[in-house]
């Protein structure tokens, strides 16, 4: 499935959950550059996409790419509910021993995330499984910077534990899955596969009308560093960046 069909996706699931009268929202349309694959050394453009919808509860709404989030709970501090994510397929990528390789079919994750929005300090932790790909689970920490009235800056840190299936998927090399790559034989178990940084800064210099520019740095760790997929023929350190025009409603 293609990125822009599964962010038509994302978009018309958070629609369909999310009521027009919310409090307050913001929508965002732009491009930007991401690793070929996870662990790749070329970069690819994709398209960006966010939205948000926001209630006086403090249920919301929440789309960031391929990740969305719907909080169950009314309260503002905390935050609970069902989170869907989308994982990529990896095929047809610039290298070529790694496109020998069998393809990783894309595939919808399901799970659970739950937050702490205490004085602009933000915790979270989320659970997705899919059936082929396995289990992460993930942690992140960050903070809401008001640095001036039209701009927020929020910086973040990250790192995620994958279970055996997923790291079997992306980073094992074997006969059942090599094609006709050279890569040498690698087994890769379960374990931190990654830390990083987020920035998201968000502009909003006109009454509805912004920018806001994202960029995510991750190393890999551990076996997912260690394949080849990455060590031979790619590279651990893993930059993300992106530009999009975004539009505010509400109080």
């Amino acid at each position: 499935m293609k990125r822009s069909k599964i962010i038509a996706l994302c978009l018309a699931i958070g629609l369909l959950a999310s009521p027009v009268w919310a409090a307050n929202g913001m929508v965002g349309l732009g491009a930007g550059v991401a690793p070929d694959y996870e662990g790749s050394d070329d970069t690819t453009g994709v398209p960006m996409f966010m939205f948000n919808n926001n209630y006086d509860s403090g249920r919301f709404v929440k789309l960031m790419g391929a990740n969305l989030k719907v909080n169950l709970i009314p309260n503002k501090t905390y935050s609970l509910g069902p989170v869907l994510n989308y994982r990529m397929k990896r095929s047809n990528v610039d290298n070529d021993q790694v496109d020998l390789m069998d393809k990783v079919d894309g595939e919808l994750a399901f799970g659970v995330f739950g937050g702490i929005d205490i004085n602009n300090l933000l915790l979270g932790l989320e659970v997705a499984s899919g059936k082929d790909t396995g289990v992460t689970t993930q942690a992140t920490a960050g903070y809401r910077w008001k640095a001036m009235p039209a701009l927020t800056i929020t910086p973040g840190i990250f790192t995620t534990y994958a279970s055996d299936d997923y790291m079997d998927s992306y980073f094992s090399v074997d006969s059942s899955n090599r094609g006709g790559s050279t890569l040498p034989n690698y087994s890769a178990d379960s374990g931190f596969k990654d830390v990083g940084i987020n920035l998201v800064a968000s502009y909003t210099p006109w009454e509805n009308w912004g920018i806001m520019g994202l960029l995510s740095y991750k190393a890999l760790l551990n076996d997912a560093k260690d394949s080849p997929v990455v060590d031979d023929v790619g590279d651990d350190k893993q930059l993300s960046a992106g530009l999009m025009v975004t539009y505010r409603w509400g109080k």
